[in-house]
């Protein structure tokens, strides 16, 4: 294992003050790069608890773990014992006949089209499987496979069935030995207790391992575990690189734009390669990883703020990571001119919408006029209005292809940075649009 390192001077008291004024309890950030490693704890957990935060507190990481479905999925895959590109009704005989002719891999990659299954208010979400699909049965798709991207947690709550009927045994232990394969101590399956963590002694709960509900947001980790899991997912021999490949492959469209989502990561173009990221909340639990394959370097940022702050942990993740590994994120990158303003206005216009303001469906590309139309209320477009304008808005790259163009913006704010990626069509129609 790479040695422990210090954090660059000045960076621990830079992450500290973000935390305090984010009015973040407790915080745990694991970092790598190649031949250190490094960890930084803040604060107590929860909050009043006078229990410091230390190398074995136990986070729940949310839906960030829809990326150890995604690579515990498509490690069942390689080794022959279901096809990617099989329709999920083949395999799951009692999903409902409206999803049936879903891909397995448009789940992975958020392009099925099937309706989120939280949109539908019930006293309490199905533990079971054949409850689930008897439950969620009436729910339309929102669109066909393909035809547009709508992160939807429905995707990955089957692929949880799809593991645990391929592995021949439970989510949670398929996924445990997964871990236990890569050499990562303090990982686990379950939500961690916040009454046994105020005590001192908390543990991720075996009761909400035991689901057959699982998988759309259901690891946990340690400090410890996050920094060791980190390193797996970098450079691990568990993982060999045609795995690494497909986790890393942004979804195709239908109209062969990419979908900018791998197998449980967004994907952002930095440099040479991909840069991937993924947040998770629920619960009083919010978490960020950025991993940069590239130069092999990564960070993943847990803490416990409740309500949960996305933008908070994602700026936390950002900030460490560069100040780490410097030329690891996009706040390495410099302004550029912007020869196009009007697609600029464009996609601010669209995706910072003030109260009252409404889209405009011709900003869109069909991509994401279905998004728009039939998202639902859980699954709507982005919206990045956060109550205050932004300082400054910054281009600081842009990518073209013949079937589409991706421009980054740097959102400049007194607390924090964002950076947004919209994709655009040939005629300058929004249709990709997610922030980091």
């Amino acid at each position: 294992m790479p040695a422990m390192s210090s954090l660059p001077p000045g960076l621990g008291s830079q992450l500290a003050a973000s935390a305090i004024g984010f009015g973040i309890p407790g915080l745990a950030i694991a970092l790598a790069a190649p031949g250190r490693q490094a960890l930084f704890l803040h604060g107590e957990q929860p909050a009043g608890s006078g229990q410091p935060v230390d190398e074995a507190t136990w986070f729940s990481v949310a839906s960030l773990g829809k990326h150890v479905t995604a690579a515990t999925l498509l490690d069942l895959a390689a080794q022959g014992r279901l096809d990617l590109t099989a329709e999920i009704g083949h395999l799951l005989p009692d999903v409902p006949a409206a999803w049936a002719d879903r891909s397995v891999a448009s789940l992975l990659h958020h392009t099925s089209g099937l309706p989120e299954y939280l949109a539908l208010a019930l006293d309490a979400v199905p533990t079971q499987r054949c409850d689930f699909m008897a439950a969620y049965a009436d729910l339309a798709p929102a669109f066909g496979e393909g035809q547009g991207w709508l992160y939807t947690n429905t995707n990955y709550i089957l692929a949880g069935f799809l593991i645990a009927q391929a592995a021949g045994r439970p989510y949670a232990a398929a996924v445990q030995a997964m871990f236990d394969r890569a050499g990562v101590p303090g990982a686990a399956v379950g939500t961690p207790s916040w009454a046994a963590q105020a005590r001192g002694d908390a543990a991720p709960d075996a009761e909400s391992a035991a689901r057959e509900v699982i998988g759309d947001g259901d690891a946990c980790f340690t400090p410890t575990g996050a920094l060791a899991w980190l390193q797996a997912l970098l450079a691990s021999p568990a993982f060999d690189e045609a795995l690494r490949r497909q986790i890393s492959s942004p979804g195709v469209l239908a109209s062969g734009r990419p979908s900018l989502y791998g197998a449980g990561w967004f994907l952002e173009p930095l440099r040479d390669g991909w840069l991937m990221h993924h947040a998770g909340h629920f619960d009083g639990w919010t978490a960020m990883a950025i991993l940069d394959p590239a130069s092999r370097s990564g960070v993943i940022a847990m803490c416990n703020l409740a309500p949960g702050n996305t933008r908070a942990i994602r700026h936390l993740a950002q900030q460490a990571l560069e100040g780490y590994a410097p030329g690891s994120t996009p706040l390495s990158l410099p302004p550029i001119e912007d020869r196009a303003p009007a697609l600029t206005a464009a996609a601010l216009t669209q995706l910072i919408r003030r109260p009252g303001e409404e889209l405009d469906a011709e900003r869109f590309a069909d991509e994401l006029k279905n998004v728009a139309q039939h998202g639902g209320s859980v699954r709507r477009m982005p919206n990045l209005w956060a109550g205050v304008e932004p300082e400054r808005v910054e281009l600081v790259s842009e990518l073209g292809a013949p079937t589409h163009r991706l421009r980054r913006h740097r959102l400049v704010y007194a607390d924090r940075t964002e950076h947004l990626l919209a994709g655009f069509t040939p005629e300058g129609r929004l249709y990709w649009a997610w922030v980091l």
